[in-house]
């Protein structure tokens, strides 16, 4: 049966995922998290985040980091080329990455691979869409849609990562 099949991928997918992300020693879906003293601390909960698929993680790191001031939380392995990297944006937004090789392994969804077609986007909110614009353009980022106003009340630009995902650089302009 089809939807037995694709119900089989999804949950492989997602468990692997899973297992790939506790395997590399992340504690961001933990409830708590222990310093290095061996004190408890409270640690955000996760409810999930996107996961983005690349050919250079190291890339998406530093161009996330540089262009749109996400904080690089996690990188694996730490010397060496990276096959998985985590940043956040406030504490609250998260994104990971991971190479084409490494989700087809631990997977075995062999159909996973860099596509031209994008349905979909990274949303980034800022306090000032023009700024993070500019400050994506000059860390190299392809502008696909210059900054401005939306008649739903956001201010809106749309760049590609390195990857070329599409990322929406956002802010509401009306209460």
């Amino acid at each position: 049966m089809r939807t037995s099949l694709n119900a089989r991928r999804w949950a492989a997918g997602t468990a692997a995922s899973a297992l790939l992300v506790v395997g590399l020693g992340s504690v961001g879906n933990a409830t708590e998290a222990k310093k290095d003293k061996g004190d408890v601390v409270a640690a955000a909960t996760r409810y999930g985040q996107p996961n983005l698929y690349t050919s250079d993680v190291d890339k998406m790191l530093d161009f996330y980091s540089k262009a749109l001031g996400f904080t690089v939380d996690h990188r694996f392995p730490a010397e060496g080329p990276a096959v998985f990297g985590t940043v956040s944006k406030g504490g609250t937004y998260y994104i990971t990455f991971t190479t084409y090789d490494t989700i087809r392994t631990y997977t075995g969804l062999k159909h996973i691979q860099k596509s031209g077609f994008k349905q979909s986007d990274i949303a980034v909110l800022v306090d000032n869409v023009d700024q993070a614009f500019a400050k994506a353009k000059n860390a190299g980022a392809h502008v696909l849609m210059a900054p401005k106003d939306q008649p739903w009340g956001e201010r809106q630009a749309y760049i590609c990562d390195p990857e070329g995902n599409l990322v929406q650089i956002s802010t509401h302009t009306e209460g």
